[in-house]
């Protein structure tokens, strides 16, 4: 999936998390759970040489993890979304905050598996071990991909929608 996908879908993946279980947004306000999110969605494609995140400043990392590993192998995995998400709680800990937004940072991970997970390619979820999941639902740059691009952000913009009717603007007003 493109980079486009994957941010939307996990906003959309966190705002149903947060909409649906009340007692997220008492431990991480949702403006903070959204941005992590973004930003973590992007990383299991720090192990493609072209991909939005590997041309970015993030890059560097990169030439270092495509020594480890090709195109969706440890880093598109359950795996790699416990090794980053460890990584960040360290941070999180260096600089004197709370390692409970590593729990977003993992999610927002999750979500760009479960996104990738739609294409005929597949995520090996339990690497090391052998096996690709796919539900082959949509090509990488199709217009079907970007068909379910509408369909997330419509998704996303109906779950703000409802939250701002029936639950008074809990995600938006805090």
């Amino acid at each position: 999936m493109r980079h486009t996908t994957h941010v939307i879908f996990s906003m959309l993946f966190i705002t149903a998390i947060a909409e649906f279980i009340p007692s997220f947004t008492e431990f991480i306000p949702y403006s903070y759970a959204l941005t992590i999110s973004m930003f973590s969605t992007l990383l299991p494609d720090i192990d493609h040489p072209h991909s939005y995140i590997s041309k970015s400043y993030w890059g560097v990392f990169s030439g270092a993890i495509l020594k480890t590993t090709h195109h969706r192998g440890w880093t598109h995995s359950l795996v790699g979304a416990g090794i980053f998400s460890f990584i960040f709680a360290i941070l999180l800990l260096i600089f004197g905050s709370s390692p409970i937004y590593s729990i977003v940072f993992f999610l927002g991970y999750v979500a760009h598996l479960i996104s990738d997970s739609l294409n005929p390619t597949g995520v090996n979820w339990l690497w090391p071990k052998n096996g690709n999941f796919r539900i082959n639902l949509v090509k990488t740059g199709s217009e079907g991909e970007v068909l379910l691009q509408k369909v997330f952000l419509l998704l996303f913009v109906g779950l703000l929608f409802y939250d701002s009717m029936w639950n008074n603007g809990g995600l938006i007003n805090g």
